[in-house]
């Protein structure tokens, strides 16, 4: 076979044309298919963006400052240390930003805490403010808070352009003055002082008790509250200023740190004694994230220029030394110089004048339930 005739002959053979319609039609086709894809494109990046926001806004509700601390008990024969972290302050579920959301007032006392950011299109007059408890505390509409009875409640801030943004306050009123001159005997005649369980916590006279006979939910967990943190940064200043160095050395302990923490007591020196100088688990004042022991943890603390300050400035500040010396009956803890504990500057200015310790001053026990 000639193979030169047969490639010319392919060559040669007409090639079938394609008609202007048909390369519009083609054409018209390409371009729907790539403004379909851009579509898609835009559609799936939109969807993208959505989801990030709801992410970003999921996050503010279980955003919280933590705070690490650690728990360290020394003893001549043994040293414990636990360390947590811990959420220090309540979950703002909104945008708001306030200055506080825990209030300490009294009886007739006004606090307003402060509007540092509004969320988006909310505005001053955009305010709503509202109690959860007015026999406890009442609020008017510029968010003055105003203690009425002793007891603890919530009040409430929301905005009315979006009633979706809320933000919660803790408040804690206590009681008012009594006399605390009256002789003990005669105290413990008289009637129970009002008790008030809020969530398995209880308070009496708007203060938070943790001792022997009142105990802590192993579920309670605030860390350390950020009013007994400032109060004791503002004691540790004072105090510099005068040339003295007080620390925290333990601040908030969970249920499990103190349970640790007094099981090793207790096989080191036996349960009788440990109960004398170490809580256990659930009825620890660590627990309540409004203690603080400072500097070193032993006796030998007691005789420093540190100790003989802080027993005389403490209250200035909100603070109790918990555990004084001589007030083991009504404890039921041997005097413990580094420990102190918030109440606020004017239940602790009346405890320090007195110089009655926290359980004589309410007339409550701190005795374990016979077992």
């Amino acid at each position: 076979m000639d193979n030169n005739r047969y490639d010319r002959y392919e060559s040669h053979r007409p090639r079938k044309r394609v008609s202007r319609k048909t390369l519009r039609n083609r054409r018209l086709a390409a371009l729907f298919i790539i403004a379909f894809l851009v579509l898609l494109f835009i559609i799936l990046i939109a969807k993208g963006c959505s989801k990030s926001d709801k992410k970003d806004k999921s996050s503010k509700v279980t955003s919280a400052t933590t705070i690490t601390t650690q728990a360290t008990t020394t003893d001549p024969a043994i040293t414990t240390t636990a360390t947590t972290t811990t959420v220090a302050d309540p979950v703002n579920k909104s945008d708001f930003k306030l200055d506080k959301t825990s209030v300490y007032i009294e009886v007739g006392e006004q606090d307003t805490p402060m509007v540092q950011a509004y969320p988006e299109g909310t505005y001053e007059a955009d305010e709503r403010w509202s109690t959860g408890d007015p026999s406890i505390a009442s609020v008017d509409n510029y968010g003055h808070i105003k203690g009425i009875s002793p007891g603890v409640c919530y009040v409430t801030l929301r905005s009315a352009a979006d009633p979706k943004q809320e933000v919660m306050i803790k408040v804690t009123v206590r009681g008012e003055e009594t006399d605390t001159s009256t002789p003990q005997s005669n105290k413990a005649e008289a009637p129970e002082p009002p008790v008030y369980d809020t969530e398995g916590l209880t308070y009496i006279e708007g203060v938070l008790i943790a001792n022997k006979s009142y105990s802590l939910p192993a579920t309670f967990a605030p860390g350390l509250e950020t009013i007994c943190y400032s109060q004791f940064q503002a004691l540790s200043g004072a105090a510099a200023k005068e040339g003295l160095s007080i620390y925290l050395a333990s601040g908030y302990r969970s249920y499990h740190d103190q349970e640790i923490i007094y099981d090793n007591y207790v096989k080191e020196d036996g349960k009788e004694a440990a109960d004398t100088y170490s809580a256990r688990p659930g009825y620890s004042e660590h627990q309540t994230g409004l203690c603080i022991d400072v500097n070193t943890i032993d006796d030998a603390f007691g005789y420093t220029q540190e100790a003989s300050w802080l027993a005389e400035h403490a209250h200035e500040y909100g603070f109790i030394i918990r555990y004084p010396q001589g007030k083991e009956s009504y404890t039921g803890y041997k005097y413990e110089p580094w420990h102190i504990r918030y109440v606020g500057s004017k239940l602790a200015t009346k405890l320090h004048k007195s110089g009655q310790c926290l359980e004589e001053y309410l007339g409550v026990k701190s005795e374990y339930k016979s077992e």
